[in-house]
């Protein structure tokens, strides 16, 4: 049943992360900032498993939001691939189902979460 889940959540964690990557690109892209221009170019000759390593130091907090999201998603993605999606990154309990349907980058189990 949790690998059920977990492949569940993988393809709509990774349709997710096509639309903030594809989002990100559409952002940067109409910036009326050249730097923001230069950035999308490389972030599309790049493996967009580095775009967070190539954005986080060049971008300011009006990406914040989609920087942060990319961040969760990927996380969520690399626990699924190690088998360590739907534990508490905290106690190491399973975190309840709803949660993660709710949100499947859920990290922390419900006694856990309002800790951070």
């Amino acid at each position: 049943m949790t690998m059920i889940n977990a492949e569940y959540h993988l393809q709509q964690l990774n349709t997710e992360l096509e639309q903030v990557r594809l989002c990100l690109l559409t952002t940067l892209s109409s910036s009326c900032n050249l730097l923001h221009h230069s950035l999308a170019e490389t972030l599309r000759k790049n493996n967009p498993e580095q775009w967070l390593e190539l954005t986080q130091k060049q971008l300011g907090t009006e990406y914040k939001d989609i920087i942060v999201r990319l961040e969760q998603l990927e996380a969520a993605v690399c626990q699924i691939d190690i088998g360590q999606y739907g534990y508490c990154c905290d106690c190491e309990e399973k975190i309840d189902s709803q949660r993660l349907n709710a949100d499947p980058t859920a990290q922390r189990c419900g006694n856990c979460e309002p800790r951070s």
